[in-house]
């Protein structure tokens, strides 16, 4: 059986669309995605993965009968946090219109959400998705110290595909960073948290610096995946000695390169560590070009004279991943989901909802 003919809504002119638009009760408001319409008030939302899955939900949605035109909003999933201070980067929010013939099957992949588990002995993955978000990687063995921490995951992308052919992507955010810190010395080092990066924006840095004294370690946020090219390795952070401190030693690693092009991964972060701290920076979020991940610097001081100490292992935020719209996508808007996690258990998956 078919549906009815449709009568469509009138605001102004609607260019010629011809919607199937019978007025049911959504649960999700329809977005307006051109001042010269409205979307249709009929939905369909994609499963979403739950917020503690790493793994992202593959739907398909076949066009009904009638329908010529449909709205899509789209959002990356957010990166993994555990505080305002260290949220993870939002995951994009896409809206625009698509032209559809009835029958037609549209796969929705809906990215999830990257993780802060800051004390976790194993590997954090990030969310998977249509470009998987970094992982927070697993300490490697040459790594002695007791004192230990991690950055966030990754948020995976979200993505419309007609067939094999990605029409919209909306990138995920990057993981939001934190650091490390031991000392039986005053004044001591003191990291700090940073943010992961929005979507197609890059991490933030982050420096753990001493109160009086120059002595300081900094991490460089990773870079921005970009119109289908991953967000660059960032370099290697330094550190200063300042008057009244020794240097007993420094390692500072660069961050990871995002993948570029369709489903793209974000890097993944990366390991600096003296004999005291050590810790994991945070990864990139997925996407169209994938977020690259932060740099990780640690330092490790004597008071002059002294035995007393202070150690830190700085971490920085992970880049977010880039987006897609194909040239058919009309009135297409890329803003944010506002989805950046800030608690150690929740991560904070995309969404897909098609208005019909």
């Amino acid at each position: 059986m078919t549906e009815p003919s449709p009568q469509p809504r009138r605001r102004s002119l609607l260019r010629g669309a011809a919607w199937a638009t019978p007025t049911l009760a959504a649960a999700v408001a329809a977005p307006a995605v051109a001042a010269s319409f409205e979307c249709p008030s009929r939905s369909f939302t994609a499963t979403a993965p739950s917020t503690s899955s790493a793994t992202a939900t593959d739907t398909n949605w076949t066009v009904p009968a009638g329908v010529r035109r449909i709205c899509l909003q789209v959002q990356g999933a957010g990166g993994g946090g555990s505080s305002a201070g260290s949220a993870g980067g939002s995951g994009a929010r896409v809206t625009g219109y698509l032209g559809v013939t009835p029958g037609q099957t549209l796969r929705l992949i809906v990215g999830a959400g990257g993780l802060r588990d800051a004390s976790a002995t194993a590997a954090v993955p990030g969310g998977g998705g249509y470009g998987k978000g970094g992982d927070s990687v697993v300490f490697p063995g040459s790594v002695t110290a007791t004192n230990r921490n991690r950055s966030g995951s990754g948020g995976g992308a979200s993505a419309v595909l007609a067939g094999t052919t990605p029409v919209v992507v909306a990138g995920g955010g990057g993981g939001g960073a934190g650091a490390q810190g031991n000392s039986s010395s005053t004044p001591a080092l003191a990291p700090v948290a940073a943010l992961g990066g929005n979507s197609s924006a890059v991490g933030a840095s982050a420096t753990a610096t001493m109160t009086g004294n120059t002595t300081r370690t900094t991490a460089n946020g990773g870079g921005a995946g970009v119109s289908g090219t991953g967000g660059a390795a960032v370099a290697a952070g330094s550190s200063v000695v300042g008057s009244g401190f020794t240097l007993v030693t420094q390692q500072h690693t660069a961050g990871t390169a995002g993948g570029s092009g369709f489903n793209a991964a974000g890097g993944n972060g990366v390991v600096s560590s003296t004999a005291q701290t050590a810790h994991v920076s945070a990864a990139g979020g997925g996407g169209y070009g994938g977020g690259g991940g932060g740099g990780s610097s640690s330092l490790h001081v004597l008071q002059t004279g002294s035995t007393a100490f202070t150690s830190a292992s700085q971490g920085a935020g992970g880049g977010g991943g880039g987006n897609y719209l194909a040239s058919n996508i009309g009135d297409g808007v890329v803003g944010l989901a506002s989805n950046g996690s800030t608690s150690s258990t929740v991560r904070n998956p995309g969404s897909i909802t098609i208005f019909y």
